[in-house]
């Protein structure tokens, strides 16, 4: 036998066999992981052994050159290592998922062919629901900043899972975190997800939070044109939009939404709010008769309704006042129309005390109405109901 071909030959199968133990290193890892699998429901006793084989396999598999850039290498890596990071519940669980998070870019970057993608959302899928357990275990302890820190983690594993971004955002939004759980709010409008009214809601109270009212009734707009039977949109947009003095242009939609729901009293009660800011006094009270007609009970209507006829009242009492001396017969007159218009409000001041009685302003507006009345008693009365407030 030629001896040079010999060596040569034992060369060429030197390579082969290489190549092979570390293949072999790839296939002892998938089978060790799918050991782990079967077993990890039933026995996580016996499943245990076959994760750390599977690991130990793996990680020497991507360390050679034989298979360091092999895709089903690096898709099982990610695999086991998010197993490993969703059974820890130490410290140590953080670095495995990092681990896990680099093997599966690594795996999508050599996957050219698509072959790794089941392993690949596979590993994506566990790691992101670790994380959502993660999350919810400090969201029930009420700990809403690790909560979102979990949570947003768990969107590293799996943008735009819808589930992961409306728990940080919600978690955000308890833990004060105002501007992160805005962005998570607002990365879900874009979707269909089935909770999407109350993120439009949540997300123009945040901006109102913020003092941003603008963004704050955009988006109640915007919500309740999406949601049109939404009577929670349709408020936050009345509301806000009052809030700011846009008072005018909300009234056509105050209308709507109170022929939509004729049984609700907080929309007459802000037609009355936006009648009396456009100087519509006329049209105000028509509208603070009707909330308190749909609810006799409700105190805010009364204080408003008293409010704004004791002003009425005051306005002309005022104006009787800067007559001219010799206008007597007049001044008696508009005094009398004045005091007309007091005595009109009182039973809704006093209806006002009665129902609310640790109502500051109610108590103040009855006051006013009894110092125009020089009536001391009533005065002091009310005095001693506002200092032991």
């Amino acid at each position: 036998m030629n001896t040079k071909s010999l060596i040569m030959a034992l060369a060429v199968t030197g390579i082969s066999v290489s190549a092979f133990a570390q293949k072999s290193a790839v296939n002892s890892a998938k089978s060790s992981y799918e050991s782990y699998s079967t077993l990890k429901a039933a026995s996580p006793k016996l499943a245990e052994p076959q994760i750390k084989s599977a690991k130990e396999s793996i990680d020497k598999a991507v360390l050679h050159e034989k298979t360091m850039n092999d895709p089903t290498a690096w898709s099982y890596r990610a695999l086991i290592y998010a197993e490993l990071a969703s059974a820890d519940s130490t410290s140590a669980s953080a670095p495995l998922a990092s681990e896990a998070l680099t093997s599966l870019n690594k795996a999508k970057e050599l996957d050219k062919a698509g072959a790794q993608k089941d392993n690949i959302q596979k590993a994506a899928a566990i790691l992101s629901q670790g994380q959502l357990m993660k999350g919810k275990l400090f969201y029930d302890k009420q700990n809403y900043t690790e909560a979102y820190t979990a949570f947003n983690k768990g969107l590293e594993f799996a943008p735009g899972d819808t589930t992961l971004n409306y728990a940080a955002a919600i978690s955000a939004m308890y833990a004060k975190d105002y501007p992160n759980a805005i962005a998570r709010f607002n990365e879900l409008l874009p979707t269909n997800y089935s909770a999407l009214e109350n993120v439009y809601s949540n997300l123009s109270v945040l901006y109102a939070a913020q003092g941003d009212t603008t963004a704050a009734i955009k988006v109640a707009g915007e919500g309740a044109v999406k949601f049109p039977q939404s009577s929670e949109l349709a408020t936050r947009e009345i509301e806000f939009s009052l809030m700011t003095g846009k008072q005018k242009e909300v009234i056509e939609k105050i209308n709507t939404q109170a022929e939509k729901e004729p049984t609700n009293k907080l929309y007459p009660f802000y037609l009355g709010i936006a009648y009396n800011a456009s100087n519509d006094n006329v049209k105000a009270e028509e509208a603070y008769k009707k909330a308190i007609a749909i609810d006799p009970n409700y105190s805010d209507a009364y204080i408003n309704i008293g409010g704004l006829i004791m002003n009425n009242g005051i306005e002309i009492y005022n104006k009787a006042n800067k007559l001219p001396a010799n206008k007597t017969t007049e001044y008696t007159a508009t005094m009398k129309k004045a005091q007309a218009e007091f005595d009109r409000a009182l039973p809704y001041l006093d209806k006002a005390a009665q129902l609310n009685p640790k109502s500051e302003l109610a108590l103040r507006n009855l006051k006013t109405y009894y110092s125009i009345k020089n009536n001391k008693a009533k005065i002091d009365e009310i005095d001693a109901k506002l200092k032991a407030l």
